[in-house]
């Protein structure tokens, strides 16, 4: 009698336990009739079943149906439809993991108003699953896996937030905005072709870390296309790429930076490092600070209000940096290569007490220009070319 190997379908992902279990109970039968030569080759199966299935990030299971990284073991409650979104939001308590997944939700808002604690965050994890908006007016809750599109962004207001592993794209407006946030982390979130900039950040603390943000866009209200925007104090800003920002194309032409800060109705800017980061191909500068409100005055004096240090920038501004009205400025051992540098870092309209050392231009281009009104209590020193 001839035997025939009739295995049931393979589940969505290429679930290895599922191979495992069908190739086992495989060889089990077919030991005793089949020849022996038969036997390795059903084992070379199980072997290729390992190899060519593909788990998420965390190694711990199949992908989403998006391609993301596999929802968490510890889901509380798993939403797949979305009318049941709001009733589980409402629901979560502090150590909750609320699970999202699947094709249903991608015209959804999540909008979550209830608070973890700093020991038990709420989360919210999804394997990929796309949903038009997300807003957190909340403290303690982590954001993890989503796919945002077609709305207002990732818009956070809270203490202790955390938006980690998520990709914005096609916005009305931000990617991820965080304002006011308090102790919060924005990490490894991919931001593509949001209007009017990719993170920004308002508040306390806040850490932006090897985020990845290209070809921002100006809104249909108009505004500028900028990477990143950032008020407040202690903010820590490293690790992060921001690329492809173009001027071109618009009636009315944005003014695209990597990183910009203003002081319009804004708090005091004071106590924030940048480093780390790379900006290519922007079409103005690498950084931009401008006091032409009050000058910052409002942060405490003897403070560095920016630490600019040990970044790649490649933008296509006349200059890398621009700090106008806009004192105490750190910036050292950067890289500049920017096509269009006139110079690499220009100091003007009383930006009094920066300093400038230990960087790098290339294309023999003058590192710094600081005026007159910029000089009482500057240091420039050691830069090449000088």
């Amino acid at each position: 009698m001839t035997h025939r190997l009739i295995p049931p379908s393979e589940p969505q992902g290429g679930d290895v336990s599922w191979w495992t279990a069908r190739v086992v109970a495989a060889v089990r039968w077919a030991s005793g009739t089949v020849p022996g030569w038969l036997i390795p080759l059903l084992g070379l199966v199980l072997v290729v079943a390992g190899c060519t299935s593909s788990s998420g990030p965390s190694g711990h299971g199949p992908p989403g149906a998006q391609g993301h990284e596999a929802l968490p073991g510890s889901c509380t409650h798993t939403i797949t439809r979305a009318d049941d979104v709001p009733a589980a939001l409402d629901a979560a308590a502090a150590g909750d993991t609320v699970c999202f997944s699947g094709g249903d939700l991608g015209d959804t808002d999540l909008v979550m108003t209830r608070s973890g604690t700093a020991d038990a965050p709420i989360t919210l994890a999804a394997d990929g699953a796309t949903v038009q908006e997300v807003q957190i007016k909340a403290d303690h809750v982590v954001l993890q896996g989503f796919t945002v599109a077609g709305g207002g962004g990732v818009l956070l207001e809270g203490a202790g937030i955390t938006a980690r592993n998520n990709t914005v794209h096609d916005t009305e407006q931000g990617g991820i905005t965080c304002d006011p946030c308090t102790d919060s982390t924005i990490e490894s979130n991919t931001m593509t072709h949001v209007a009017s900039n990719g993170i920004n950040i308002t508040g306390q603390r806040i850490t932006v870390h090897a985020n990845t943000i290209s070809d921002t866009v100006v809104s249909r209200h108009g505004g500028d296309a900028d990477g990143m925007r950032f008020f407040g104090s202690g903010h820590r800003i490293t690790d992060n790429t921001i690329s492809d920002i173009s001027a071109e194309g618009y009636r009315s032409p944005p003014h695209p930076d990597c990183f910009q800060t203003l002081d319009n109705s804004k708090p005091p800017t004071f106590d924030v490092v940048i480093s780390g980061n790379t900006c290519r191909n922007v079409d103005a500068q690498c950084l931009i600070a401008t006091g032409d409100q009050d000058g910052n005055r409002a942060a405490p004096d003897g403070v560095p209000s920016i630490t600019f240090v040990g970044n790649q920038c490649a933008n296509n501004g006349a200059q890398a940096v621009n700090i106008r009205h806009w004192p105490n400025v750190v910036v050292r051992q950067n890289t500049f290569s920017g096509p269009n540098l006139t110079r690499a870092v220009l100091i003007s309209q009383g930006s009094t007490g920066c300093t400038v050392i230990g960087n790098t231009t290339t294309r023999d281009r003058p590192t710094v220009e600081v005026d007159g009104s910029s000089r009482p209590g500057s240091h420039v020193d050691n830069n090449t070319p000088s």
